[in-house]
């Protein structure tokens, strides 16, 4: 199975179950992180260039910032 198809596969699935009521708020969020780590490792194994990192980097600095400021705001 495709990379993409199989991370598209687990968050629809992870979508679904949160939809139905299957899974609460706090299981849905670490089920969105856990596809974050598939992502990552799937993402190592790719030969990405230099122009296709520089785009995702602002999204992925934003993502860290808020998780942090959060974090921090939570007295941590």
């Amino acid at each position: 199975m495709m990379a993409s198809k199989k991370i598209s596969d687990a968050l629809e699935e992870l979508e679904r179950k949160r939809k139905l009521g299957e899974i609460n708020t706090l299981e849905f969020y670490f089920g969105l992180l856990n596809i974050v780590k598939l992502l990552e490792e799937e993402l190592r194994k790719e030969n990405l260039s230099e122009n296709q990192i520089k785009k995702q980097i602002p999204f992925i600095i934003t993502f860290i910032k808020t998780q942090v400021r959060e974090l921090k705001s939570r007295g941590n």
